[in-house]
């Protein structure tokens, strides 16, 4: 690690930052900064929580600022929390991939320059810069990734205050887990300032720059009913669930082909709530629902999980009573929950009792899923490797 006592206290600049903002922080960049380019989620993530460290050292260090020479420290366990990953080494594979390959990418900027052509001012120019000046992750710590950024990024999320800048909540992009949901929720964030104070608005776009804002080429998916389903449905989907922003949208006909997509935005924050409950206390709640009762449970507003195979609600929804007869048992599986898991390979190679005739073993854990709270618990990490995230 760089021996932070070989810094001068009269440098004119910040010589390191260490931040430990996590999810309740803010990131603050350039309106004229579009995106990395062919970035994974992750290293988006990465990215978004240094330059968040860099806007609140610089705000803590008014008469210093960010130059290339300032080292951002990103710790392990705090990169570990913002994606979501808890065993030690599903956390250091995570690292090395984004060390790996951060240092390669490069961003994507429209910058206006003076124009010759007297009749236009300025001129638009689209310019491809690295990102990253320098990269360090030290083989015996492995404690922290240190980030030195080149001078032609830094002023795109750096000394912001007098330029056209845009804020977004930290934890409303950490829980987007495509960068396709990352860049059009960014984009309507960016554009919202059009419609102050205004609980619904409609944001207007072509399916060409649709395809390239959420970067899909533009002979892909080229049967809107494909790109409808595997994209844009999904996209939707996630921002409505995770973020402060509901969609809807309508398709924008030329004749018969579809052109556009128009969405129909409504921000949360002009909300009142019909029940005071902190966010931090909003949970799922899955449910037992039997196949025949599929269709009611959606009718009542409950929605499909499809990572864990289960309807579910959250706990501070107006129809919650009307779903208490597919509550499952307190700390125990769905019938659906427990079916993916006594089909996982290696828990039925753990589990799985000599002379049981596989069919046998399935019908009784599966019933041990269902009503043993504590055997569950017990598998609790197993669980989550297994659903990708935590269900009891």
């Amino acid at each position: 690690m760089t021996d932070t006592n070989n810094f001068s206290e009269d440098q004119d600049h910040i010589p390191y930052c260490i931040g430990n903002i996590r999810h309740n922080g803010v990131v603050s960049t350039s309106n004229r900064l579009i995106r990395p380019i062919e970035l994974s989620a992750n290293e988006y993530k990465a990215l978004l929580y240094a330059m968040a460290v860099a806007n609140l050292s610089e705000k803590n260090n008014q008469d210093k600022g960010i130059t290339e020479q300032t080292y951002i420290y990103l710790y392990k366990d705090d990169l570990a929390d913002l994606l979501g990953l808890s065993k030690r080494n599903s956390i250091n594979v995570a690292i090395d991939r984004i060390y790996k390959e951060l240092s390669s990418r490069v961003a994507h900027f429209i910058i206006e320059e003076p124009n010759q052509d007297a009749k236009k001012k300025t001129k638009k120019v689209h310019s491809v810069v690295p990102i990253i000046r320098e990269l360090r992750w030290e083989d015996d710590l492995k404690n922290a990734i240190q980030i030195r950024f080149t001078s032609e990024v830094l002023p795109y999320f750096t000394q912001l205050a007098g330029g056209n800048f845009t804020t977004y909540q930290l934890k409303h992009l950490f829980a987007l887990d495509s960068v396709a949901s990352m860049s059009l929720y960014t984009y309507f964030i960016k554009n919202e300032f059009k419609f102050t104070n205004q609980e619904t608005y409609e944001v207007a776009l072509t399916l060409e720059n649709l395809k390239a804002l959420i970067d899909i080429n533009e002979t892909k998916y080229d049967r809107w009913v494909d790109f409808r389903r595997y994209v844009l449905d999904k996209i939707v989907a996630e921002i409505n669930e995770n973020t402060d922003l509901h969609l809807e949208y309508e398709t924008i006909k030329k004749g018969r082909p579809i052109v556009g997509v128009n969405f129909k935005l409504h921000h949360r924050a002009f909300e009142k709530p019909t029940i005071e409950i902190r966010a931090t206390e909003r949970e799922k709640i899955y449910l037992d629902v039997p196949f025949e009762d599929n269709a009611t449970v959606k009718d009542l507003g409950a929605k499909f999980d499809m990572n864990v195979r289960s309807w579910y609600i959250f706990n501070d929804d107006l129809n919650y009573p009307h779903f208490k007869k597919w509550f499952k048992q307190l700390g125990c599986l769905t019938d659906s929950q427990a079916n993916v898991v006594i089909n996982d390979s290696l828990f039925q190679m753990d589990f799985a009792s000599v002379g049981m005739s596989l069919s046998d073993f399935k019908k009784s854990m599966k019933h041990k899923l269902k009503t043993d709270s504590e055997f569950v618990l017990s598998l609790r990490e197993r669980l989550n490797d297994i659903f990708g995230k935590d269900v009891v």
